[in-house]
């Protein structure tokens, strides 16, 4: 989203992914005579990694009862719609694409079951297991990073020591065709996965239009923060608690999109700069006191506090200062004499305790 990931390409990941597909090719001609043998539909290297998991052979072989039933007619349909989902960036990015269509719903509809939405569940379960290599697929896209952050929300780490989360970017309780196909999946924090994003469908809208929302593998966004409009706390004497209003440059689908889905403004603001505002501010006033810097008039304070957020800016990526740096620009700009006045108290009270 802020920065692109690398993908691993001929990763040992995307082969489950490939056997699911090449099972679902090979079975195209079967009809309800059929009997479920393992060297007819499998490729050999699967055959024997499904006599090792009983479980998961029994799931293919539900699945596989349940469609050699089908007419040719929904089979040939159901193929389709399996091979055109497999180019997931073309279809997250090209929204005349009527994703309806690659559904769980629409899928059972047009099987008759939950027998495939069963089997990609239970295939998912699989990836964990060390001949897939999850753990050396999230090191090539760790390893690739510039900046060691989630790019989806730019302020909580990434970590080296263990795995991130693995988002179904399409949920895969939504669009069961791409479960296991690791152009769908993506590391991601654990509050931008699972407190925030959770199953929102990035394909479409709650009223059901398709929208737009940048594929994290080939494209991301620019965007700046504005404070535009902002009450600062305890500058207003009716409103000692102030008011932040948090926008987007550029104000588009695409930024409001990221903000709907991993509500990005409510936590910049809740989790970071009503809690740690005032943290921020005295630091300022005590580092500028250390370094012999004296705030005791406003043209002072306002490079002070623009020099800060130019050097917040240059690293985004580090300790929220993806917020830091464009909040302190605004502190800067804002000729807020009541909010100046304070720092330069803050600043005398310093200069007499010492």
């Amino acid at each position: 989203m802020l920065f692109q990931y690398i993908y691993p390409e001929n990763h040992s990941l995307e082969r489950l992914n490939e056997y699911l597909v090449q099972f679902v090719n090979s079975i195209q001609l079967t009809n309800e005579n059929s009997d479920f043998i393992l060297n007819d539909y499998f490729h050999l290297e699967f055959v024997e990694i499904l006599r090792e998991s009983p479980k998961l052979l029994k799931k293919f072989e539900t699945f596989f009862n349940t469609y050699k039933k089908l007419s040719q007619e929904v089979k040939i349909e159901f193929q389709r719609l399996l091979i055109e989902s497999q180019n997931f960036e073309v279809v997250f990015s090209d929204t005349s694409i009527d994703c309806s269509v690659y559904k769980t719903d629409s899928i059972e509809i047009l099987l008759g079951d939950n027998a495939f939405k069963d089997l990609a569940d239970f295939l998912f379960t699989c990836v964990k297991y060390d001949r897939w290599d999850i753990k050396g697929h999230y090191e090539i896209i760790y390893n690739a990073l510039d900046y060691k952050v989630c790019p989806f929300c730019g302020i909580h780490p990434l970590h080296k020591t263990f795995r991130e989360d693995y988002d179904h970017l399409a949920p895969k309780s939504l669009y069961p065709l791409v479960t296991v196909n690791p152009k769908n999946l993506a590391p991601m924090c654990h509050d931008c996965n699972t407190k925030n994003k959770v199953t929102k469908d990035i394909l479409y809208s709650d009223i059901g239009n398709r929208i737009t929302f940048v594929y994290p593998y080939t494209s991301h966004i620019f965007v700046t923060i504005n404070f535009e409009n902002s009450i600062i706390p305890q500058t207003v004497e009716n409103n000692q608690n102030g008011n932040w209003i948090i926008s987007f440059v550029p104000d588009d689908d695409l930024t409001r999109n990221w903000d709907e889905i991993f509500n990005i403004k409510t936590r910049y603001l809740v989790d970071f700069i009503i809690p740690n505002f005032e943290t921020w501010i005295d630091d300022f006033v005590l580092d500028c006191f250390e370094d012999g810097v004296d705030l005791t008039d406003t043209m002072t304070i306002s490079s002070q506090l623009l020099m800060l957020g130019n050097r917040f800016s240059r690293k985004w990526y580090e300790q929220a200062n993806i917020i830091k740096g464009p909040l302190f620009q605004y502190l800067a700009n804002c000729e807020n004499e009541l909010f100046y006045n304070s720092l330069k108290s803050k600043f005398n009270r310093i200069v007499k305790a010492a």
